[in-house]
C-alpha cells in the first residue's frame, strides 16, 4: 500500500496539470467579482474620501508610502490592503496602527447580519441566487465600516484582482486614482494578455478623478489606459511627472530599486494631486521605512532556528513574473557579492497562467541551494504547487542533489533546512503571499518592522462590559477589558490632565496638596507591604501542604502572615479613602451606557417608549 505522503504528492501532481477552473473548483476558492453584492452591504454614507490603487505589482507598496506622507503631513487616513499579513486583521490601518482585533470581528459580524437582511428574498435580474457575500467582499464591506467609525479623512484603498468588478470599486467618493505596472497575473479571470488586463484594471477609473500611471508601464497598456480615460471623462498624469518632486533624495542613503522610485512617484503625484500646496521630503518618508509586511523585508529566525541562526534572512512576496525580475535584480546585485551560494525557501500558488519553471530558472543558479515548500491551504486560498515538480525543475538547473531539500515540504522544515544549509551566507524566502502569511505566523520568527495596534475603544469596553456578565472573559479578553478601561480614563474627552492634548496642546499635571501625596505615598507603601505578605503566605501554604504530617509552629507564622497582610490592607483602604475622598462602591462594578458615550442607549429608549405605550 503507498504511503500517505506518496499519495500527497501524486494528488499535488494531477493538481498542477489540472486546467485553472478545475483547480479552482477543486479549491472550493469563492471569488465572485461583482459589484452587485456588496453595494448592498456597504455603508449608504461614505464619510471619507477615496485613493483607490490598482495595477499588478507595487500597488500595496504604494498605498504605504502614501499612508506615510498623511502621516508626515498629520492628515486623519486608513489603510485597507490585502492580502493581510499575518491576520485578517493587519489588513486594516488607521493614521498607522492597526485596528483592534475584536472590532474587526464585531464589524465582520454586522456586515454579514446586514447581508442576511438585504439579501432575503433578493435574486439578481436573471433570476440567478446571488449567494453569499465572499470573504474579500465581507472584509471590503468591514474595512469601509471601519473608515466611517473611525471618522478618517482619507481612505487609501488597494483593489484587490482586477478593477471594475473588484469589491472594492463599490467606493461612491474617489478623489484620485493610481494605477501601478501592469503585467500578466490572475489570467483565468483578467484575461489571457497584458492588454486585457491593463482594460480591466482600468475600470477604477472615474469620471474627472485624476489617474495616476506609472509611465514604465508598455505602450501599448498605456493606449488602453488612455483610451478607457477618454471614455470615462479623466485625464491620465504619467508618474514621470513627480520626478522633480523627488530630486532631494539622498541617493547614497536611500538605494532604491528601479520599481521602488516608480512606487515612489506614482504615490508622490497622487498626493500633489490631493494637496498641491504641501510638500513631502522624500528623505523624511523612506526614513520611516512605509513598508508593508513580507516586502523586502528582514526577518529574524532566532527563534524558529533555536538560536543557530542569528542573521535574519530576506523575505519577498515575489509571485509572478514581474516581481521575480526584479528580486533577481535585487539579489544578483546586493547578496551575491562573495563566491558562496544564495539558499532559497521558494513557496508558489498552483495556477495554469503561473509561469512555474520560469520563476524557479529566474531566480536560481548552479550553485545555490533550493527548498521548494507548500503552504497549507486556508478556506479560501489557492491550492499550493507541488513541492515535487519544482525540484524536477531545480534538479535540471542544480547538479548536485544535496543542494536541493528533500524533506516534508512545510515551510518551518524548508527554513531550518535551509538555514542549515547556508551557514552565515544569504537566505530569501519568496513566493506566494498566502506561504508567507504562513511563515510570519511561526513561532520564533520576528520581522524586523512591528506596527503597533490601536488601543480597545469605547464600543469594545461597552462589549465587554456586556461579555463579563454573561460569563468569564478569557485572559486575553481581561487584558483588552483593562485597556478598553484605562483607554476610557485617559481619553481626552474624560480627562483634564489630557483634555488641551485634543487640540494640539500638552499634556496638564493637576496640582496635588502636600497631604494628598502624603496619602498616597502611604497608599503605596502599605500595598507593596501586602503585596509582600501575599508572597510570603503562599510559600508558607507550599511548605505546610509538602508536610504531610503538619507543622504546629507554621501555622501560627501563617496565622501571623494573615494578620499583618490584613493589617496593611486596612491601612491601603483607609489612605485611598482619604485621596479619592469617597468610598468605592463595590454595587458599582460596571460603567453604564450612559457612562462611556455621554447619551443614552436609542435601542433601550426606543424599546421603553414602545413598552409605555402598551401601557
Amino acid at each position: 500500500m503507498p504511503a500517505a505522503r506518496d499519495i500527497q504528492r501524486a494528488l499535488a501532481r494531477i493538481r498542477a496539470v489540472m486546467p485553472a477552473q478545475k483547480q479552482s473548483a477543486m479549491a472550493n476558492r469563492n471569488i465572485k467579482l461583482g459589484l452587485e453584492r456588496i453595494s448592498r452591504v456597504v455603508p449608504e454614507e461614505q464619510k471619507w474620501i477615496g485613493v483607490h490603487v490598482g495595477g499588478t505589482n507595487g500597488k500595496g507598496s504604494i498605498c504605504a508610502l502614501l499612508a506615510g506622507m498623511f502621516k508626515l503631513s498629520g492628515i486623519s487616513h486608513g489603510t485597507y490592503i490585502s492580502p493581510a499579513l499575518p491576520e485578517r486583521h493587519n489588513a486594516i490601518t488607521i493614521n498607522g496602527l492597526y485596528i483592534n482585533k475584536r472590532m474587526y470581528d464585531m464589524e465582520l459580524q454586522h456586515v454579514e447580519e446586514a447581508y442576511k437582511r438585504v439579501s432575503s428574498g433578493w435574486t439578481f435580474a436573471a433570476g440567478e441566487d446571488p449567494g453569499d457575500l465572499t470573504p474579500f467582499e465581507l472584509e471590503t464591506a468591514a474595512a469601509f465600516r471601519v473608515f466611517n467609525k473611525m471618522n478618517v479623512q482619507y481612505g487609501i484603498v488597494e483593489v484587490g484582482m482586477g478593477g471594475a468588478t473588484d469589491a472594492t470599486n463599490a467606493m461612491k467618493d474617489k478623489a484620485v486614482t493610481v494605477i501601478s505596472k501592469i503585467d500578466l497575473d490572475h489570467q483565468e479571470y483578467l484575461g489571457n494578455t497584458i492588454e486585457e488586463i491593463a482594460k480591466v484594471k482600468a475600470g477604477i477609473m472615474r469620471p474627472g478623478v485624476p489617474c495616476i500611471v506609472d509611465h514604465t508601464n508598455p505602450s501599448s497598456v498605456m493606449d488602453v489606459l488612455r483610451d478607457h480615460a477618454r471614455t470615462v471623462g479623466t485625464q491620465v498624469s504619467l508618474s514621470s511627472k513627480a520626478l522633480p518632486f523627488i530630486e532631494s533624495l539622498d541617493r547614497d542613503r536611500f538605494k532604491l530599486q528601479d520599481y521602488e522610485q516608480q512606487n515612489l512617484l506614482c504615490a508622490t503625484l497622487a498626493f500633489r494631486n490631493l494637496f498641491p500646496h504641501l510638500h513631502i521630503d522624500p528623505n523624511k518618508l523612506l526614513a520611516l521605512k512605509p513598508q508593508l509586511p513580507g516586502r523586502m523585508e528582514q526577518v529574524s529566525v532566532a527563534g524558529l532556528t533555536d538560536g543557530t541562526r542569528q542573521k535574519s534572512v530576506l523575505v519577498d512576496g515575489a509571485h509572478n513574473m514581474l516581481g521575480v525580475e526584479a528580486l533577481a535584480k535585487y539579489v544578483d546585485g546586493s547578496l551575491r557579492k562573495t563566491s558562496e551560494p544564495v539558499t532559497w525557501v521558494i513557496g508558489l500558488s498552483s495556477s495554469k497562467s503561473k509561469p512555474f519553471s520560469k520563476i524557479i530558472e529566474t531566480l536560481i543558479r548552479p550553485e545555490d541551494n533550493l527548498a521548494i515548500v507548500e503552504y497549507a491551504q486556508g478556506p479560501n486560498d489557492p491550492p499550493p504547487a507541488p513541492a515535487d515538480l519544482g525540484r524536477g525543475v531545480a534538479t535540471q538547473i542544480i547538479q548536485d542533489e544535496s543542494r536541493i531539500y528533500d524533506g516534508e515540504p512545510d515551510i518551518g522544515n524548508g527554513v531550518q533546512w535551509a538555514c542549515s544549509k547556508a551557514d552565515d551566507g544569504p537566505v530569501v524566502v519568496t513566493g506566494s503571499l498566502y506561504m508567507i502569511r504562513e511563515f510570519y505566523k511561526m513561532e520564533g520568527v520576528e520581522p524586523s518592522r512591528k506596527i503597533k495596534t490601536r488601543r480597545p475603544g469605547r464600543s469594545q469596553l461597552w462589549r465587554y462590559i456586556q461579555l463579563s456578565k454573561e460569563r468569564p472573559l478569557t485572559s486575553e479578553e481581561a487584558r483588552e477589558f483593562k485597556q478598553a478601561r484605562r483607554h476610557w480614563y485617559l481619553s481626552p474627552m474624560n480627562s483634564s490632565v489630557f483634555r488641551d492634548v485634543r487640540n494640539g496642546g500638552n499634556p496638564v499635571s493637576p496640582s496635588t496638596p502636600e497631604s494628598i501625596q502624603k496619602h498616597q505615598r502611604d497608599a503605596a507603601h502599605h500595598k507593596s507591604q501586602a503585596d509582600g505578605y501575599r508572597s510570603a503566605i503562599r510559600s508558607a501554604k507550599k511548605d505546610m501542604d509538602s508536610n504531610e504530617d503538619g507543622d504546629g509552629e507554621l501555622s501560627k507564622v501563617l496565622e501571623s502572615l494573615e494578620k499583618r497582610r490584613d493589617e496593611h490592607l486596612l491601612a491601603y483602604n483607609s489612605a485611598m479613602f482619604k485621596v479619592r475622598g469617597h468610598a468605592v462602591d463595590s454595587e458599582k462594578k460596571y460603567m453604564s451606557f450612559e457612562d462611556i458615550f455621554r447619551q443614552p442607549d436609542k435601542r433601550r429608549s426606543r424599546i421603553a417608549a414602545l413598552l409605555r405605550k402598551r401601557t
